[in-house]
């Protein structure tokens, strides 16, 4: 009897084609304004977020009001120009939050249920090969590498060692 395959998921060529070229085109259009960060540059930032977005909004305003009491080394449309951008591309992210999360569950289901279907064949071939049915042995012998690559990287020595 077959293992239970619960996602039976099938995407045509023409709708993978269809999100690449989303992809791509995603990528033509924020790939040149989008930065990288090290976790330790993430970590040393304020983080601004739904909660200060009133305070920015509101020290914005005030800064165009009485621009006196803005310091001259105060970038005031550039602050407007960041907090536009920010707005405009945490509506994009928050988009495609979601979609990830999600993406990235049905990946993980997907390929869960993979490797238990493939683990139910490599079990029932290494039983095969104990029998020495024909075939089996080499079959076994492929697919085993998998298992001793795994087993050979617990058991090598630690530098410390």
């Amino acid at each position: 009897m077959p293992a239970p395959d619960n996602l039976q998921i099938t995407i045509s060529d023409a709708d993978l084609k269809q999100v690449n070229d989303a992809l791509d085109t995603l990528e033509a259009v924020l790939g040149p304004v989008l930065i990288t960060l090290s976790g330790k540059e993430i970590q040393r930032l304020p983080k601004a977020s739904d909660g200060t977005l009133p305070f920015i909004q509101q020290a914005l305003q005030f800064s165009e009001q009485q621009p006196q009491f803005a310091p001259a080394y105060l970038d005031l449309p550039g602050l407007r120009q960041d907090l536009k951008s920010w707005e405009q591309l945490t509506a994009v992210l928050r988009r495609l939050q979601p979609l990830t999360t999600n993406l990235n569950s049905t990946t993980i289901l997907l390929g869960s249920e993979s490797y238990v279907t493939a683990l139910a064949y490599y079990n029932a071939v290494q039983q095969a090969a104990k029998r020495a049915i024909s075939g089996a042995v080499d079959i076994f012998q492929v697919l085993k590498a998998r298992f001793e690559q795994a087993t050979s990287r617990k058991k090598a020595p630690k530098a410390s060692e």
